[in-house]
């Protein structure tokens, strides 16, 4: 449970609240370094509380918020009761639904790609959510082991990257894209394209239920099937 928190909380702060200021970079945390930054964003956003209270509690608020982007992106990790506080604050103003939401990747094809480029997959974690083995966004368990290891109703996880680098790419309709591209888009929009001989039986949502970092790692798992077809 404190996982889940943490992740919700980490999300929160670097993506909802924080839209800005060095988000996702790991140099910037040497001491001089933090100095600097902390002297700047202060006097930048400095509150005014005589001239403008509206403004200065508005820069109040966005110093915090920034100040919190900076430990964290240095290392810090919330304490279980900071992570609590965090996740009351933000669902004064959102539903969980709207956390998840703003956490997953969505359907847009061209934008999950350029988001994937500087996301790491991990094929082992990558497994475990194909198997429902760890949950997805809002603890949903995935299903596509359930279809993919019966042939007679999907196509096999072994080969995958088999049958998508020598069969599908080598399809018109294919010509432009990327194996990557193909297999975000079989998740993602898998109403795009349906495989001969199969029922259009995958769901659409699995946008709503993946981050970026699920996607990685499925891509990932999916790239390392690549056994060669018996009958292909």
């Amino acid at each position: 449970m404190a996982a889940k928190r943490l992740g919700f909380a980490l999300m929160l702060s670097l993506g909802l609240l924080i839209p800005v200021f060095g988000q996702g970079h790991k140099d910037g945390c040497a001491p001089e370094e933090l100095e600097s930054q902390q002297n700047t964003l202060a006097g930048y956003l400095s509150p005014d509380f005589a001239g403008d209270y509206d403004l200065a509690i508005a820069n109040l608020f966005r110093l915090g918020a920034l100040y919190q982007s900076m430990a964290l992106r240095c290392g810090y990790m919330p304490s279980e009761p900071e992570i609590d506080s965090m996740l009351e604050q933000a669902l004064r103003f959102v539903t969980l639904e709207d956390l998840i939401a703003a956490q997953s990747v969505g359907n847009d094809v061209a934008a999950i790609l350029l988001d994937l480029q500087e996301t790491y997959g991990d094929p082992l974690a990558g497994q475990l959510l194909y198997n429902g083995l760890e949950p997805a966004l809002g603890g949903v368990a995935l299903g596509c082991a359930g279809c993919h290891e019966n042939e007679a109703v999907a196509p096999l996880t072994a080969g995958t990257w088999t049958r998508i680098q020598d069969l599908r790419l080598q399809q018109p309709e294919f010509r432009d894209y990327s194996h990557r591209q193909y297999l975000v888009e079989s998740i993602v929009q898998p109403m795009a394209y349906t495989i001969p001989d199969y029922a259009p039986l995958m769901p659409d949502f699995y946008g709503s239920q993946l981050s970026s970092q699920h996607l990685a790692d499925l891509v990932a798992f999916l790239d390392s099937q690549d056994q060669l077809p018996d009958d292909e």
